[in-house]
């Protein structure tokens, strides 16, 4: 397929592609730390916006990161009526498990990333 009707990298394939470059190329993770804009550049042979601002960050087994994006256009916040239930108790028991289970899964996650150190290992 001629590389002007390929289909545009997502966000997803791009972060994929960078880490998994970042683990096995350590001086190519030193550049993208660096200038992180000029690396993607450069990595996906196309030229990003000028206003567009790049920032990269290192985890390490005692660290997470979260992105919190732009909400979406169509985003709303609660009704008086959703506010009403939540405050009532009926989706209390929904929010009390989500919550759980984020606590779950986030204890995971540092478990292997200790895991992972204590192993010296640097790739899954």
């Amino acid at each position: 397929m001629p590389a002007s009707t390929q289909p545009s990298p997502t966000r997803r394939d791009m972060e994929t592609r960078l880490i998994e470059k970042c683990w096995k190329d350590p001086d190519f993770k030193k550049e993208v730390i660096k200038d992180p804009k000029g690396t993607f550049e450069r990595h996906f042979g196309q030229k990003l916006p000028a206003s567009l601002d790049i920032k990269i960050h290192e985890e390490d087994a005692n660290t997470l990161h979260f992105s919190i994006p732009p909400a979406p256009a169509n985003f709303h916040e609660l009704s008086q009526e959703e506010l009403e239930r939540v405050a009532g108790g009926t989706d209390i028991f929904i929010t009390l498990s989500i919550a759980a289970g984020v606590v779950t899964a986030l204890s995971v996650v540092g478990s292997i990333g200790a895991g992972l150190q204590a192993s010296g290992t640097t790739h899954w």
